[in-house]
């Protein structure tokens, strides 16, 4: 992959992820509304791996099971810290 696109696929994940911090924060008093987006800003990270990987040419199930896992952890304990 090009260094260029690298770079856009990044700032592409970086800006989303942003976006997601800042519907957190403005949604800070409704912690249902909390979980609904990070639920959101989970799904966005996963299929940005999967296609992150799929144009590079890198997607194995080892990639996969990682973005699963970490996407996984990050519900978990927003559950934890957000619903409970």
């Amino acid at each position: 992959m090009i260094k260029e696109h690298d770079i856009f696929w990044h700032t592409f994940l970086y800006l989303g992820l942003g976006v997601g911090v800042i519907a957190v924060y403005l949604s800070r008093f409704d912690a249902t509304r909390q979980y609904l987006i990070l639920m959101m800003l989970v799904l966005f990270y996963l299929v940005w791996g999967y296609v992150y990987h799929h144009m590079k040419g890198d997607t194995t199930r080892r990639v996969i099971l990682e973005y699963l896992f970490i996407g996984f952890i990050a519900l978990l304990a927003g559950f934890l810290v957000l619903v409970s």
